[in-house]
């Protein structure tokens, strides 16, 4: 892990979503329709960067044999426990603020790769400096698990942006179907 000396750290959120903005389906799995090639060669290339990658428990268990070093909640745990290049936290008992200094770590730049209560726990306990956030313009779920809570639509997400000091600065055509709108804190 590298370490910054200290300073403010460049915090990105990376989610792709439905047209109904949702990041999975009922069952709470990522279909292949809301996939996209490039965004997914652009997401992994800024997690390649970052010295520092928050996922959900979900992802992690799909891609476990990561070689980036990961910050993963879950309350399965009191506290939280290190390993090598992980380490799992309970949110309920230490924060990621906390985390970070406990450990002395002072990464440069973090990813946020979600899921939805990732995404949430980064709003309520740290902060975002970016986040870009990729639309499948051809894509419904019903039923489907929004991306934050009570957000159903870009108004009600560039709301909730706003509402944390973060501007939209710019969008990107990423395919026929798949626009990436990109948020900026101020």
């Amino acid at each position: 892990m590298k370490r910054n000396n200290k300073e403010i750290p460049s915090v990105i959120g990376h989610a792709i979503v439905s047209s109904n903005f949702c990041i999975a389906d009922s069952q709470g799995n990522m279909p292949e329709s809301l996939k996209s090639d490039i965004d997914w060669n652009m997401f992994q290339s800024d997690l390649d960067k970052s010295d520092l990658v928050i996922l959900g428990r979900k992802s992690f268990e799909k891609y476990p044999d990561s070689k980036r070093f990961r910050l993963v909640p879950t309350a399965s745990l009191s506290g939280y426990l290190k390993e090598e290049d992980l380490i799992f936290f309970n949110p309920k008992d230490i924060s990621i603020r906390q985390i970070l200094t406990t450990l002395d770590l002072f990464p440069k730049k973090i990813a946020i790769a979600g899921g939805r209560l990732v995404y949430e726990l980064v709003f309520k306990d740290f902060f975002y400096t970016e986040f870009h956030l990729s639309i499948k313009s051809n894509l419904v779920m019903p039923n489907g698990i929004p991306v934050l809570n009570g957000v159903e639509n870009i108004i009600q997400f560039t709301q909730r942006m706003n509402a944390n000091n973060m501007i939209q600065n710019q969008n990107l055509f990423l395919d026929k179907d798949t626009i990436q709108i990109r948020f900026q804190s101020v």
